[in-house]
């Protein structure tokens, strides 16, 4: 029997349209819409994702399986969002990671504004942006009016470095 309408009867679907649920007359919501609107996604994905500031730590396969895994790792000086690892399923990457880069206190840009690192707090965390720095002026110089604070907190990056004169 072949029927190409399909009837709505409390939360489930009867239709006899979908050959793949032959064996069943009930048919749940959610399973028909799915059937119905995704399209056919191949079982295998592309070559991974580059990203910049990191090391991709596969061997370079063009095409991997739905469930294969490779490992991505972060430059020096840059920090990993998200896990390390990126998962091939249903045709796309998952999980790809971002590498940010780290905050940290450049000695050239420090004397370039007068300063110098007065302390670094010690985290018990693996990221950066638990630490804070404080600066402080070189002797000689004072704080300059419109400089930014001389406490800083490691917020995923460069910062803008305060000013002594």
């Amino acid at each position: 029997m072949s029927c190409f309408g399909c009837m709505i009867f409390g939360l489930l679907w009867i239709c006899c349209a979908l050959q793949k649920v032959s064996q069943q007359r009930q048919v749940a919501y959610e399973d028909l819409v799915n059937l119905l609107t995704e399209p056919e996604i191949p079982a295998s994905c592309g070559p991974p994702p580059v990203i910049g500031n990191a090391l991709l730590l596969a061997n370079q396969r063009q095409e991997f399986l739905s469930g294969e895994t490779v490992i991505y790792q972060c430059y020096r000086l840059y920090e990993m969002e998200g896990t390390p690892v990126a998962r091939c399923k249903n045709g796309h990457w998952r999980g790809v990671p971002r590498c940010v880069q780290t905050c940290r206190a450049d000695k050239a840009d420090m004397d370039h504004n007068n300063i110098q690192l007065r302390w670094i707090t010690k985290s018990t965390s693996m990221t950066a942006s638990d630490y804070w720095m404080e600066f402080e002026c070189k002797m000689g110089f004072h704080k300059h009016p419109f400089s930014s604070p001389f406490m800083k907190q490691c917020v995923k990056g460069p910062w803008v470095y305060p000013r002594c004169v």
